[in-house]
């Protein structure tokens, strides 16, 4: 790596998952690793100390816990991290996760940061987009663009590294529209368990007793529950993701479905025949009416609704659209 060339500031951007963290992780091994220089062993302590956001050197900044935004005191505490005298080489590494949660006052804040970089900090802006940003923050980084990866090679990373069957991996490659990070996060069996009880419940739906319905309610929302009781802090693998996220991606495969037929499916082309059999006779209409109230119903949920009550109501809605379309 040629050092010298390095700017002061860099912005990756990039969906979610798809080696953003690891790309700017990696880059910092490149610049402190004791043992080699410009590219990193991966293997040293200065390495492991990287990997793990663990390093004197590097600071990880991220929003707080229970909170959506990054506010200007973490960025004035950045800035003081990076004024500092590096403790083990000649470098101070500072990368701000999900900065599209930058409030415009942390931005001003960090616009001063790059624009007089203190000694030899390198700072690395990660986000999802950069149409929250300020422009004058952006023309002072170097952008470096991250692109989901086809779906094959997701499929055949899964295989290499998890020993995943050819189905499973295709499964979860599909589902995470490549994302690798997102996928190595779901247990297969039980994401495939699930996806497959929720469908077989869904087609059922119509014409479902309230037993039935009060039954799905509280397996969609028992998921719910044990997430937030779970430690933030905690890194979790994911059983099936959010069972309320599987249903919204499943209503948005309908409405795929419905308008530009299978060419146009995503997230569930391995079931196919199931989108055509629950999409009969359904318009494009009733479809984004079903694929808001389930959007709308999530939402609810952010903002504090009963989980059990909403939930509950949006499946008998759902039933009885379903009904009305049918008739």
């Amino acid at each position: 790596m040629a050092v010298e060339r390095l700017a002061h500031a860099y912005l990756f951007v990039g969906p979610s998952g798809v080696g953003k963290k690891r790309t700017a992780l990696a880059l910092a091994q490149a610049l402190l690793c004791p043992e080699q220089a410009g590219t990193g062993c991966e293997m040293c302590t200065t390495c492991r100390a990287v990997a793990d956001g663990a390093h004197p050197d590097l600071s990880l900044v991220a929003p707080q816990a229970g909170r959506t935004t990054l506010g200007i005191d973490q960025v004035r505490e950045l800035q003081h991290f990076l004024s500092l005298q590096s403790a083990r080489g000649n470098r101070k590494i500072g990368v701000i996760e999900e900065a599209q949660s930058l409030t415009p006052q942390a931005q001003s804040s960090l616009l001063k940061i790059v624009e007089e970089p203190p000694g030899n900090a390198l700072l690395i802006l990660l986000s999802v987009s950069a149409a929250s940003l300020s422009r004058p923050l952006l023309s002072r980084c170097q952008q470096v663009r991250f692109a989901a990866l086809p779906p094959a090679t997701v499929e055949q990373l899964l295989v290499q590294a998890q020993a995943l069957a050819p189905a499973e991996a295709h499964a979860l490659a599909l589902y995470s529209r490549g994302s690798i990070g997102r996928a190595l996060s779901l247990d297969a069996q039980v994401f495939i368990e699930e996806r497959g009880h929720l469908l077989e419940a869904l087609e059922q739906l119509e014409g479902a007793s309230f037993g039935q319905v009060s039954e799905l309610a509280e397996w969609l929302v028992a998921n719910r529950r044990k997430k937030s009781r779970t430690k933030a802090d905690r890194p979790e693998r994911s059983a099936g993701g959010d069972r309320l996220e599987l249903l919204l991606s499943w209503y948005e495969e309908r409405l795929r479905y419905v308008l530009l037929g299978q060419d146009g499916v995503i997230r569930y082309a391995d079931c196919l025949p199931a989108l055509a059999q629950t999409t009969q006779g359904l318009g494009v209409e009733e479809a984004l009416r079903q694929l808001s109230l389930v959007y709308d119903t999530m939402q609810a949920l952010g903002r504090n609704a009963n989980p059990r009550l909403a939930v509950e109501d949006m499946l008998l809605q759902l039933a009885a659209r379903d009904t009305d379309e049918g008739r």
